[in-house]
């Protein structure tokens, strides 16, 4: 687990969109007619070629955040009480690292941030350089807030005190809206297997038993039951990419943790599709 940086996510972004591009370029020179045979399930690998290795990179980020982020109200609350009994702000760092009152990720940041103070860096470009490495919205309202107190005037010892029980607030809240949250993912699920039910009683129930009637349903305007099974895959793959983005979006208040209910809606959908209603080339 640890930092994913900007750099780097958009290089894998684009390494996988160009394998993607590159493969489909040779199976079109190849085969044509394998390209359009298997269109459906070209687009669904394409898909996760591209989504998962990003998808990782992103989680492995988001838990390093979070690995810092829920000890944030920790950190500030340690060296409060340190300052109280008169610890200059270095040693209430030093202090609540050495006591291991927050660990992992953030022990090392606030070590880095111990470390510029030592050398002579003063404490808002310091603190300003911790807010830009960890780059998350607990931390920048964190930074922010202690930075404008201390440049107007505040002693930072009073400023450390009077943001501790804020830090807690601010965690509180993130969690109650996390929780409000989860309905709506739910509710996009919901839509989707509505969806992926409605398909699959369709093409079964209604398409493929008029297939013979010319006067109902012709093949060559509309493409047969083997038009709308592709009509209803892609589709499916489609709502999965949208539903998925906006699902991480609701939930999360990002739109990249929505790749990973993308993938999962995608990869259930397709699969409930090729027993439900197989391709056209079984």
């Amino acid at each position: 687990m640890g930092k994913i940086t900007t750099k780097k996510k958009q290089l894998t972004l684009g390494l996988s969109a160009l394998v993607v591009v590159v493969a489909v370029a040779l199976i079109a020179v190849i085969s044509f007619s394998a390209l359009t045979t298997y269109l459906n399930e070209i687009f669904f690998v394409s898909i996760l070629v591209i989504l998962v290795p990003s998808a990782i990179l992103d989680l492995q980020h988001q838990r390093w955040i979070s690995s810092i982020e829920n000890q944030m109200p920790l950190l500030v609350r340690g060296v409060a009480e340190s300052q109280e009994t008169g610890m200059t702000l270095i040693r209430a760092l030093e202090k609540v690292v050495d006591n291991k009152m927050v660990s992992g990720p953030l022990s090392k940041e606030v070590k880095q941030l111990v470390i510029e103070m030592s050398w002579g860096t003063s404490f808002e470009d310091a603190l300003t350089n911790f807010k830009n490495r960890i780059n998350s919205p607990i931390v920048n309202r964190f930074c922010v807030l202690v930075l404008e107190a201390s440049r107007s005037g505040g002693t930072i010892k009073k400023v450390f005190t009077a943001t501790a029980g804020f830090m807690e607030e601010m965690k509180d809240i993130d969690r109650e809206t996390d929780a409000q949250m989860k309905p709506y993912i739910i509710v996009i699920y919901a839509a989707f297997a509505v969806f992926i039910v409605t398909a699959i009683l369709l093409v079964r129930s209604f398409f493929a038993p008029m297939e013979g009637s010319e006067q109902i349903l012709s093949n060559t305007a509309i493409g047969g039951v083997g038009g709308f099974k592709d009509f209803f895959y892609q589709d499916m793959l489609v709502s999965a990419l949208t539903g998925g983005l906006m699902a991480g979006k609701i939930g999360e208040r990002r739109v990249a943790s929505g790749m990973k209910h993308s993938i999962l809606l995608a990869v259930l959908g397709y699969l409930i599709f090729f027993v439900g209603i197989p391709p056209n080339w079984m």
